[in-house]
């Protein structure tokens, strides 16, 4: 495997080398930490330049937060108004342009949390999705708001950055980028209250709210995912059309 420093991605991607480790974090590229350096998996890097869009920089992971939050009708907490007449304003942008721009919306929330890779044991997998300050996201919570998306095996979850380091013990997790069965998505603390479930939505308040689950399918890049992401997201982003556009 050819491994390539931060500053040769970052060459090959033309972008700068914040970027690149803002891409390693969000699990965009497959990289590992070695002598205190990251070395990305070259092909991991060259699948990125062969596939990508120009869709600018991504929402910081407060603003990434706020958007989710109005897209699902929620506060945008520690948002000023100003921050939010922006994000309502870029909503209402996508809705009056169709198609859906689901690569550009896919881009915007890409540094929303930290991702990690965990091998578990397959038999815990279900008590690590139902424990506290957890909430599942991706194929699982999109089965369980009845989105047209299923991926049997693709576990994927957000855990509060307080109780990570007690699932990691309790559960016996141990990161591995290559072979981990278990997306860990870690976003901020003070992103959690946009991540807890409304009442009587999904399983048992275990499940991320729509806008999150749709933001995690498109980050598969995979089109039957793109498909039901967008089918969850047009209803959401319906509310924000100009008056007389009609709905999507």
């Amino acid at each position: 495997m050819e491994l390539l420093s931060v500053q040769q991605a970052a060459a090959i991607l033309d972008v700068d080398d914040s970027r690149v480790r803002q891409l390693v974090g969000a699990g965009k590229l497959r990289g590992q930490r070695i002598s205190n350096r990251w070395l990305l998996d070259g092909d991991s890097v060259r699948d990125r330049k062969n596939h990508a869009v120009n869709p600018g920089r991504p929402l910081s992971p407060r603003n990434a937060w706020g958007l989710l939050a109005i897209l699902a009708d929620r506060p945008a907490v520690g948002l000023s108004d100003p921050e939010k007449s922006r994000l309502r304003a870029r909503l209402r942008y996508m809705a009056a342009h169709q198609p859906l721009p689901a690569r550009r919306l896919q881009e915007l929330l890409s540094a929303r949390a930290e991702a990690r890779r965990y091998r578990v044991h397959s038999g815990v997998l279900a008590a690590v999705s139902a424990a506290p300050g957890v909430v599942q996201g991706g194929a699982g919570a999109a089965a369980q708001l009845a989105a047209d998306y299923v991926a049997p095996g693709h576990v994927e979850i957000y855990v509060h950055p307080s109780r990570l380091s007690e699932l990691e013990q309790g559960f016996g997790m141990i990161r591995d980028s290559r072979r981990g069965i278990l997306l860990v998505r870690i976003p901020p603390a003070d992103a959690w209250p946009a991540l807890v479930p409304a009442s009587g939505q999904g399983r048992n308040g275990h499940d991320a709210p729509a806008p999150v689950v749709a933001s995690d399918l498109l980050d598969l890049r995979e089109g039957r995912a793109d498909a039901a992401a967008i089918g969850m997201l047009q209803p959401l982003l319906a509310r924000f059309a100009p008056p007389g556009e009609g709905r999507m």
